[in-house]
């Protein structure tokens, strides 16, 4: 399996010994992972199946921001910083595992790992790849902000190597980008009749990527909103 993330960076004996000092636990889709403004002192290894990162804001709605997959280390900010969780984690699908660590092991073996640096480096690139994302989306309009934002939270390419799927509802999606559901429906059913989608129960198949960028090119790079 290809680690994501932060476990992406580490060697197999230094995850597995991060993995061993965990439990197991499987999360329901329902059920938060772990929920913004939460105090709590854990980090999760996710080792099966796909999260999204949601973020609450100010007026009440809740925005997608990104979607995680197996390899990545879930809670560590608030756990190395003792501030409460900046965002809500929930599972995309039912077979979403974890391991769950304390937060004082976790920095124990952070510390004899000597992995301290590495850790804390993820946590700013990641920080600075959330901000030039915002800066750039900030810039398109609504159409190409919907191909990317859909290209960006597609899981790895599916049996077709020229297609990559997206495991969320519609209603999701607009979340991601900032539209209405409504606008969703008609931007993804336009796609379905020109053939560059195909939707199934929570989950849509892009027909190539440059085929979307495409087929949702704002004319003259005029803003859409």
């Amino acid at each position: 399996m290809v680690r994501q993330g932060f476990g992406g960076l580490l060697r197999d004996d230094q995850w597995e010994a991060l993995v061993r000092a965990g439990s197991p636990r499987v999360h329901r889709t329902a059920v938060p992972i772990m929920g913004q403004g939460d105090r709590d002192d854990t980090v999760h290894l996710l080792l099966g199946g796909n999260v999204k990162v949601s973020v609450l804001l100010r007026d009440g709605t809740e925005a997608l921001v990104a979607i995680r997959g197996p390899g990545e280390v879930l809670g560590e900010m608030s756990v190395l910083s003792g501030l409460p969780r900046t965002t809500t984690v929930r599972a995309v699908r039912a077979s979403c595992s974890t391991h769950v660590i304390p937060g004082v092991r976790f920095r124990s073996l952070v510390r004899t790992m000597r992995l301290e640096r590495l850790l804390w480096e993820h946590i700013v690139r990641r920080q600075q790849e959330s901000e030039e994302l915002r800066t750039e989306m900030a810039k398109l309009g609504s159409r190409r902000r919907l191909a990317e934002t859909m290209l960006r939270l597609a899981g790895p390419p599916a049996a077709d190597p020229g297609t990559v799927e997206l495991h969320l509802t519609q209603r999701e999606i607009g979340e991601a980008v900032g539209r209405s559901l409504s606008w969703v429906q008609t931007e993804i059913r336009r796609l379905r009749e020109a053939g560059v989608v195909s939707t199934g129960r929570r989950s849509l198949i892009i027909h190539g990527a440059e085929r979307l960028r495409g087929a949702l090119a704002d004319d003259a790079g005029a803003r859409t909103d």
